[in-house]
């Protein structure tokens, strides 16, 4: 019987640092591109797309711009990926291209238009991370007084959905005729009114875009709190995992319940592989990462997700005690770990990659723990951060342990299909 093959996405964020605090830090002689460079970004992707990854994927907010943010670069500045999206396609002909964009601060009109058009540009290759947001600065940037409690942020999201979903339903697939002879370009009778009133949002229709060629875009989610967990089970394509084997259970359930094939939900997890020509030499790597990040820029990171000032609480205050209306699913997965951790040793995990695995070693070594998490929490593959200067480290990826998972027959030689849902379909 063949291996189940694992999927690989390449997350960054249109910023310095994504997950791992200082990692904009490197040696200068290394540097060949900074953050903000158009090189730096092309990079990037075609390395990920010469390594045969699914997507580069892009997360995204909107808040910060604290004291902390600004000195340390806490996932701050952080420019708008949708618009480098549309420049890295010029330059990919296969990698997927996944976008965080919020159904709390976007009209579904809106987002829906810019999404089709951008898998027009890529042709077929879009993915959306549909997030509900879940900071008071973000709120306060679009002209909120604060954010929207955070079930009632999910209650809008599904009917946020159910817009889209007629939107891109309101052209049918043969509408569009291009019939030069008598002139007709699409069939009337074919493009429908919506005419959509709901308890959150209204919208007449039709969309003004054409059918793109994937219809919608694959649809992402990553909430992991109960209320996530729901909506992911109702809508997600794609779910990017938190914890331990109790969520692809649960996520899996979940599917069932909504008429849904859970082996259609590709669950994918968080990892940092550190990848070196010997064990020694990719120890000597991680402590170099872990060396640069000063503990309050971990703390101050948790502050951001969690929407609270945690520079105020007992540093040895045990994690357990605190509650937050924001991210919810990463504080979940920490108090389920067992591990009984205290604000502090949080700070310092969360400060290195928000509590994502570190796979240290050789390409043989870290291929056998990247499968062997898999047997343990099921799923089917891996979000893979950054812990050091992106394009270097995927360079490294790419050149080292890519070719020992191909080798293993667990990872893609080249893509199938011609679309980012046809390779997350695919094996």
């Amino acid at each position: 019987m063949a291996a189940k093959l694992m999927h690989l996405t390449g997350f960054v964020i249109y910023c310095p640092a994504p997950h791992t605090m200082m990692s904009w830090i490197y040696p200068r002689e290394k540097i060949r591109w900074h953050w903000h460079q158009n090189e730096y970004w092309r990079s990037i992707a075609q390395t990920l797309e010469r390594g045969k990854f699914d997507m580069m994927f892009f997360a995204d907010g909107w808040g910060g711009g604290n004291e902390a943010s600004v000195r340390y670069a806490v996932q701050f500045p952080n420019h708008d990926p949708l618009l480098l999206i549309s420049y890295l396609a010029g330059f990919t002909q296969k990698l997927g291209f996944a976008v965080t964009m919020s159904t709390t601060f976007y009209p579904p009109f809106m987002l829906a238009r810019k999404l089709s058009t951008l898998d027009h540009i890529t042709n077929g290759r879009i993915g959306w991370n549909i997030v509900t947001s879940f900071g008071n600065s973000e709120a306060r940037n679009f002209g909120m007084d604060g954010m929207i409690p955070h079930d009632e942020r999910y209650d809008r999201a599904d009917e946020f959905m159910e817009v889209c979903y007629r939107l891109w339903n309101s052209w049918e697939p043969d509408a569009v005729k291009m019939d030069m002879e008598n002139g007709i370009f699409a069939d009337p009778k074919k493009v429908h009114r919506i005419n959509f009133r709901g308890k959150w949002f209204n919208c007449q229709g039709p969309l003004d875009v054409i059918p793109s060629p994937q219809g919608r875009p694959l649809l992402i989610q990553a909430g992991a709190s109960e209320r996530g967990r729901e909506f992911a089970a109702r809508h997600a394509e794609c779910v990017f995992g938190a914890g331990g084997r109790w969520f692809s259970d649960d996520l899996a359930e979940r599917a069932r319940q909504h008429g849904r094939d859970p082996s259609a939900i590709k669950i994918i997890w968080g990892a940092q592989p550190i990848v070196a020509e010997t064990e020694a030499q990719a120890q000597a790597l991680e402590r170099a990462v872990l060396e640069r990040i000063p503990p309050e820029a971990g703390v101050h990171l948790m502050s951001s997700h969690f929407d609270l000032d945690l520079t105020r609480y007992d540093m040895d205050m045990p994690l357990e005690r605190i509650e937050t209306a924001g991210v919810q699913g990463i504080l979940d997965a920490f108090k389920r770990s067992g591990r009984n951790l205290t604000l502090r040793e949080a700070a310092k995990i969360y400060g290195r990659g928000i509590g994502m695995p570190h796979m240290v070693g050789t390409p043989q070594q870290v291929a056998d723990q990247m499968e062997s998490m898999l047997d343990r929490l099921g799923g089917d593959g891996f979000q893979i951060s950054p812990p050091y200067y992106a394009p270097d480290y995927y360079e490294d990826l790419v050149r080292l342990l890519i070719p020992e998972l191909q080798r293993r027959g667990v990872f893609r030689k080249e893509y199938r299909g011609d679309t980012l849902r046809d390779y997350l379909r695919g094996q």
